[in-house]
């Protein structure tokens, strides 16, 4: 059985989109379990593309003055038009937080259904998230 992440719906979700370096909040575990925190669904849309992942941590310090807050984000799903690719196999990101938004329940669910793998002679996963972040980079 696959736990997904924390899925907040449209309505009621009051967090703070940019995070702010604040820490998530402590989730419920089993009693005699450790908890489990709530990771956010994020979504970085691009020129063509828009990237899905879980939030894993915001950093909480800069690195050097006037530099980017950045995001630790595990990439699920990368929607390209009509076709959504799962991207479990890929490495985790160290992104600049500007541009992620949040991803809501109505939005990500559908496409967890309609998500595959790469075929044998398509792009693999990686190549297809490495495409994207170079478009953004660039762009």
């Amino acid at each position: 059985m696959t736990l997904w992440p924390c899925l907040p719906a449209r309505c009621g979700f009051g967090g703070d989109p940019s995070l702010g370096g604040r820490p998530l909040p402590a989730g419920r575990g089993e009693e005699g379990s450790v908890p489990t925190l709530p990771r956010p669904i994020l979504a970085l849309p691009g020129p063509q593309a828009t990237l899905y992942g879980e939030l894993i941590q915001a950093s909480l310090h800069r690195l050097e003055a006037g530099s980017r807050a950045l995001l630790w984000v595990r990439p699920l799903l990368l929607r390209e038009g009509s076709q959504v690719w799962k991207l479990r196999a890929t490495p985790d990101l160290l992104w600049p937080a500007a541009g992620f938004v949040p991803a809501y329940a109505e939005e990500i669910l559908p496409l967890l259904e309609q998500a595959r793998d790469p075929g044998p002679h398509e792009p693999s996963a990686r190549q297809r998230l490495q495409g994207f972040l170079r478009q953004l980079w660039q762009g």
